[in-house]
């Protein structure tokens, strides 16, 4: 008899202990959505491969869906996200103009978003401008004059365009700009002739594409030893800075390229953006990186550690910090620097409603007046 009541009271205990790990495995796995929606680029981007290959990753490990928006430029990911259509951003650098209020950002009916970062690839590939190996073009100097081109909706390349030129010397005044509904688009137009000069990226597909063309690539030098030139750069372009290149398209075995670069893509939500959505794709991104690290060269872009490295010019998201801080790697000084970067906001948003309120004039000139105001908001407010 007692015997038996012994294994009865051991298998209750064995129940119990199974039904509290149940119960917590029910609790680490609350919030975890079916399905996230993710607007990216269009095929032939380096976007639009990770996207797919994060998206195959998350299906395989965490039985999650992400379903993949492809649109083709900046502004429409943006309107997209805006709208609900997409719950998170995957954006290059448009990310930063929009939260800043700058750029196609910049009209009344946009303003500062109030934007959050959940990770970002560090990558170590360039952006910058890059012409035809043929060309005549051999600096920044050179560019004067020359067809550019320009991205429609997309301000952050655009922004970044107008910042290599400073390098040089060179205003948008001083060359013709040349408008492309995208970003592979504005590529291929090197290959058809349409520009003399693109942004482009050494581990973009359609990169490739222009190195294979009988006209060639090459990397316009972005010189690292021009202090004055790059602080042109940064100024215009926090997020950008200095990287050298000794592989990939337009460039010849034992050559190398001094270039600029900056952390691409991004995922980035509204703050409201619900934190359960925001924790998990950063918990994909991070946790599914051995699915997906053969699938796509730029994977140790996105290896956590690396990933942190970058110099985040956004806040984080409260359902990325979530996880960073569950895996040990939210720091003081992120804490400090997300401080300063959530005060930096409030004074945006508060320039932007007093801005508004006060402007009289026509929808063109509103650009203007919202910079000048916000110019004086940020300095008197330390920034």
């Amino acid at each position: 008899m007692k015997r038996k009541q012994y294994f009865t009271f051991r298998s209750l205990a064995l129940l119990g202990a199974l039904a509290a790990a149940v119960g917590f495995s029910s609790a680490a796995q609350a919030g975890k959505p079916d399905v996230i929606s993710v607007a990216g680029n269009k095929p032939g981007s380096n976007m639009h491969a990770e996207i797919t290959a994060i998206a195959d990753a998350a299906s395989k490990k965490f039985g999650m869906k992400i379903r993949a928006l492809p649109l083709g430029n900046a502004m429409g990911r943006a309107i997209a996200l805006k709208k609900g259509k997409s719950k998170i951003w995957m954006s290059c650098s448009a990310y930063y103009t929009a939260f800043e209020g700058i750029g196609d950002f910049s009209v009344q009916k946009w303003g500062p978003q109030d934007l959050r970062v959940l990770i970002l690839a560090n990558r170590k590939a360039n952006f910058s401008l890059a012409t035809a190996r043929k060309s005549s073009i051999n600096s920044v100097a050179d560019v004067k004059g020359k067809r550019l081109s320009w991205v429609v909706g997309n301000s952050g390349i655009n922004m970044q365009t107008e910042a290599y030129l400073a390098h040089g010397g060179l205003t948008l005044d001083d060359v013709t700009l040349v408008k492309f509904p995208g970003y592979v688009a504005s590529l291929r137009g090197i290959i058809s002739g349409q520009v003399d000069v693109v942004m482009a990226a050494n581990s973009s597909s359609a990169t490739h594409e222009i190195a294979a063309s009988p006209g060639g690539l090459k990397w316009i030098p972005i010189t690292h030893a021009n202090k004055a030139g790059w602080a042109e750069v940064q100024r215009l372009a926090p997020f950008v800075a200095p990287v050298k290149i000794t592989s990939g398209p337009g460039l010849e075995s034992g050559e190398t390229a001094e270039v600029g670069t900056y952390p691409c893509p991004t995922f980035v939500a509204y703050a409201g953006q619900s934190n359960d959505e925001a924790y998990w794709l950063t918990k994909i991104t991070v946790e599914a990186w051995d699915t997906y690290k053969l699938a796509i060269k730029t994977a140790p872009y996105w290896q956590v550690d690396t990933a942190l490295k970058s110099r985040f010019a956004v806040p984080y998201h409260d359902g990325a910090i979530k996880y960073y801080k569950e895996i040990g790697k939210w720091t003081g000084a992120m804490a400090a620097h997300q401080k300063t970067l959530l005060k930096r906001f409030k004074v945006l948003s508060a320039a932007f409603s007093k801005a508004k309120a006060a402007y009289s004039g026509d929808a063109k000139g509103f650009g203007a007046f919202w910079a000048d105001k916000k110019a004086a908001a940020l300095v008197a407010a330390g920034f």
